[in-house]
């Protein structure tokens, strides 16, 4: 029986009890499912990755590192640069192979940030003229982090 043949048989039987299994019958007003009441974590915003699209300087990593660290400001401060998953600023390895996607880590300084500190971040990364082409925000649950660790950290 092909794919129409079986629908068709379904639709002709819409309605109809089983004849071969036992009919199901449910008690009015439905299933009731109790969930057990789980506390909700404490969620706490403390940084954001910033990734950008930059392709100059020789894909250098200090170079970016610096211009980066110079937007540090309004409770945020640069962390780290990944490359590829490979922990490049501060510290990195100069043989590191960089392609030109970036991941910028700016953390909150006081270990919590607003959306409004990200946005402001945002907009002066924007001002240096790089390229931001994807955030992701960093958040704490119960003071565990709910995002990977970079390299060395």
């Amino acid at each position: 029986m092909g794919t129409p043949a079986f629908t068709d048989a379904v639709i002709a039987h819409l309605g109809s009890t089983p004849r071969q299994l036992e009919p199901v019958s449910y008690r009015p007003g439905g299933i009731r499912v109790r969930l057990s009441e789980t506390p909700r974590p404490e969620k706490r915003l403390v940084g954001v990755d910033v990734f950008l699209d930059w392709d100059e300087a020789g894909r250098d990593p200090e170079i970016l590192g610096k211009q980066l660290a110079a937007l540090d400001g309004n409770g945020l401060a640069l962390r780290m640069i990944t490359n590829r998953g490979v922990k490049v600023y501060p510290g990195g390895i100069p043989e590191t192979f960089c392609t030109d996607h970036w991941r910028c880590r700016f953390t909150a300084i006081d270990d919590t940030a607003a959306f409004s500190q990200i946005l402001d971040l945002l907009s002066r990364v924007d001002g240096a003229g790089l390229e931001v082409i994807k955030t992701e925000h960093l958040y704490t649950f119960d003071g565990v982090p709910g995002f990977s660790l970079g390299g060395g950290e």
